[in-house]
Parts: C-alpha cells; sequence; structure tokens
C-alpha cells in the first residue's frame, strides 16, 4: 500500500492488527471471576482485551494524519484495563468510549513524510477542531481541557481510550499534526518512546520542586518512580532522593537512577528507617501506627493506593506536600495527619507546557533537552516483545515480582511465530 492511503474519505481502508478493549459486562465478569485463579483469564479467549484485526483507521479532519508504528510502551493504564482494576463509580468513565484500540506511548513513523515522531497522546480542543479552544489548552493546560466530549472523535481523554481514533498498540494510528513531536536524530527508539512517562514525571516534579534542606521521597519504583529519581537527579542534583521499594531488581533499578537511598517498603519499617535517618521522634498511636513531623518535605507517590497515601500523610514533615501520580482503587484509610500537619496533596499524571529553568514549552521537548544533557531513562526498560506476544508481554508484567518488570515494550517491526 503506498504512503498515506486510505487517508481520505471513502478511501479502502486495509486491515491491521490492533490491540482492542471491549466493554461488556459478561466480558468483565468472566475475566474477573477467571482473574482469581490465573492471569491468564484477562488475555484468555472471551476477556475484554484481544488482538484483532480491524481497519485502519480513518483521518477524522484534514489536519489529522496516519502513523506506522515501531515501538509502543505499555503503560499502567493500560495494564489496569486488561487486569480489570478499577472501580465501577469512577467519574472518568464519563470520558471514555468503546469498544477502543489501546496503547499512547509510541514512536512511530508518519506515513506521508517518514518521519521519526512521539505521539502527545492528549485529545484537547486542538486534536477536537475546537477553535477557539478552552481557556485552560490557550493556556496550554491540556489535561484541563473542558471538551474532551466534543468535537471530531468521540468521548475520552487520550488516544488509548477513544473509540473513533485508535490507540497505539496497532500497527497504524491517526493522529492531529499538533500531537507529533520529530524525535531528534540522535535520540534512540528506546529513549523516546519514554517520552511520555518521563512528562508526567516531570509535571509532577514542577507542581511542588524539591526543598534543598530536606530529602525528596519517591514511593514506589516503576516507570513514573524511576523517571521521577532520574529527572530529580538531573534537575535537583543537591537534593537528597530516597525511595520505596521492595528488595531485588526495582530496588537495584533506583539506585541505577541515582536514588541515595531505598528505603523499605513496610509501612512501619518505613516510618522507622525516616525516624532515624532526619532523627524525627515517632509519635506512636493507640493503634500503634506511629507517624511523624519532621520527614520528608515532599513525597511523590507514584503508587497511589490507599496504603501509600496513608503512609506518605504519616511521614511527610509539617506543612509538606503530597503528590499523588499513581492510579489505584481508592479504599478508606486514616487521614487524620492531612489535616493536624496542614499538608497539600496534589494530583496529577498528565502534562502539557511547562516551565523550567525559565523556558515555557512541551513537556516533551523539555525532555528531550534533558537527553541531549545526559540524562538516560532507559534503564527502566526490561523487556521487549514482537507484537504479536502480547501476551506474554502481560504475562510478564502481572508476575513483574518475578521478573522484574518495569517498562515493557511492544515491538511492531518485529516478525514472530507465536500467536
Amino acid at each position: 500500500m503506498r504512503q498515506g492511503e486510505g487517508s481520505a474519505p471513502g478511501a479502502r481502508r486495509t486491515p491491521m492488527k490492533a490491540l482492542v478493549f471491549r466493554h461488556s459486562y459478561a466480558r468483565e465478569a468472566l475475566g474477573f471471576v477467571g482473574g482469581r485463579f490465573t492471569k491468564r483469564a484477562y488475555t484468555a479467549p472471551g476477556a475484554p482485551t484481544s488482538l484483532k484485526e480491524v481497519p485502519e483507521p480513518s483521518l477524522p479532519a484534514p489536519d489529522w494524519v496516519l502513523c506506522d508504528s515501531t515501538v509502543s510502551g505499555i503503560c499502567g493504564s493500560d495494564t489496569k484495563q486488561i487486569f480489570l482494576h478499577g472501580a465501577l463509580d469512577n467519574p472518568l468513565t464519563a470520558l471514555l468510549s468503546f469498544p477502543h484500540v489501546l496503547g499512547h506511548e509510541v514512536v512511530a513513523r508518519r506515513a506521508d513524510t517518514g518521519e521519526r515522531i512521539v505521539l502527545n497522546p492528549w485529545l484537547s480542543c486542538g486534536p477536537r477542531g475546537i477553535d477557539p479552544p478552552c481557556e485552560a489548552c490557550a493556556e496550554g493546560r491540556y489535561p484541563w481541557c473542558r471538551n474532551f466530549d466534543r468535537g471530531v472523535v468521540s468521548a475520552a481523554l487520550h488516544l488509548g481510550n477513544c473509540a473513533s481514533a485508535p490507540g497505539a498498540h496497532a500497527q497504524r494510528f491517526a493522529a492531529h499534526e499538533g500531537q507529533l513531536f520529530r524525535v531528534p536524530a540522535g535520540m534512540s527508539d528506546e529513549a523516546a518512546v519514554l517520552s511520555d512517562a518521563a512528562s508526567v514525571s516531570l509535571r509532577t516534579i514542577l507542581l511542588a520542586p524539591p526543598d534543598p534542606s530536606a530529602p525528596a521521597l519517591v514511593y514506589g519504583c516503576g516507570t513514573l518512580a524511576a523517571a521521577a529519581v532520574g529527572l530529580l537527579r538531573h534537575l535537583y542534583p543537591d537534593v537528597e532522593v530516597w525511595v520505596v521499594s521492595r528488595p531485588g531488581p526495582r530496588a537495584e533499578l533506583a539506585a541505577k537512577m541515582g536514588a541515595h537511598a531505598v528505603l523499605p517498603c513496610q509501612p512501619d519499617l518505613l516510618v522507622r528507617e525516616i525516624a532515624d535517618r532526619t532523627g524525627a521522634t515517632p509519635r506512636v498511636p493507640w493503634s500503634k501506627r506511629a507517624w511523624l513531623q519532621d520527614g520528608p518535605g515532599v513525597v511523590y507517590d507514584t503508587v497511589g493506593s490507599p496504603e501509600t497515601v496513608e503512609t506518605s500523610l504519616r511521614v511527610l514533615r509539617t506543612g509538606g506536600t503530597l503528590v499523588i501520580s499513581g492510579v489505584e482503587t481508592p479504599k478508606r484509610f486514616e487521614w487524620t495527619p492531612l489535616y493536624f500537619k496542614e499538608l497539600h496533596v496534589i494530583g496529577s499524571n498528565a502534562f502539557g507546557i511547562e516551565d523550567v529553568r525559565g523556558v515555557s514549552k512541551h513537556a516533551f521537548e523539555h525532555y528531550f533537552d534533558f537527553v541531549d544533557e545526559g540524562l538516560d531513562l532507559t534503564p527502566m526498560i526490561t523487556h521487549r516483545f514482537p507484537f504479536r506476544e502480547w501476551k506474554r508481554a502481560i504475562s510478564t508484567i502481572a508476575r513483574r515480582k518475578h521478573t522484574g518488570a518495569v517498562k515493557v515494550l511492544l515491538d511492531q517491526a518485529a516478525r514472530s511465530d507465536r500467536t
């Protein structure tokens, strides 16, 4: 097929392979029940997620282009859908549409020019053809867009959860011109595919920059955490960075990314360790779950579970800040330290135009600069599979305590006999 063919209305749309999530209570019940016995149930026939043959995407507007995927990263938002981690009362279900092709972390080539690009996946006013844009988009705050359910594509926050604009876990996807960023000539695909994750972590840091007089604590050591550690060490070399992680490959990754210390993830042991390191006095209530008033000045919680949020509130110094970028299903937790210590809590899992060192530009462009300056986040890439071996990739993530998986890639260019 010639480059760009199929983009015009009415043109023949060639079939392609894509990783599709189909919302169906019957499918989700089957996956949920089976998943209690084996993680393989989430990728078995009849589950919501499957590799399907679908038509290549059409272009919703003249300023959209087709792109050929080279390599895509499996994000936590992908696996949370695949493993059915979520709640029916999640407000963001109002801004999703089904069925959709998963995936938004990708290095690709434009079908019309062959130019190598990375995708800014946000489906804000520009990609939706809304002009003038809302106030948030006009200011470059794309995640604050007021029009995620309007315009030329169906409701969605970004590519990867939109029914009418397929995501990047596919041989081809379509995107708006403004969503595409040219990859610098000297940058590897491996570094480029981390642009999205690095940008999420960059924004969490910029929302609450660390104070050099106190340690910064990164909770977790997955993709966002590894990126946060690397960025903190690159942007704030005088700040001491501590990471909370299980022993093993992830703790080793934290050290490789530049963490000054790796602390235990068991909450009581963590509180005790921080107290010993800072000289803070543990306050021991009836529950025996100690808390501190003189711990880290900021915690970047990349897990976002009830346990990590509660523990973060317990260890933060009075007046400190908790930035939550991890996304887990909410449950009850003890939050008294939040008001007693007058803590600040910020949620963030996105990016847009960001101000770094007095320069305002897109987070991707800042990341490109950092890589050129020597930042290397690629040690977090632990596995790479041919696209057709997506089930092996998901299984590797499901067994990450044993496999050490952090960032897992799907290679659309690779060949495999497996299905």
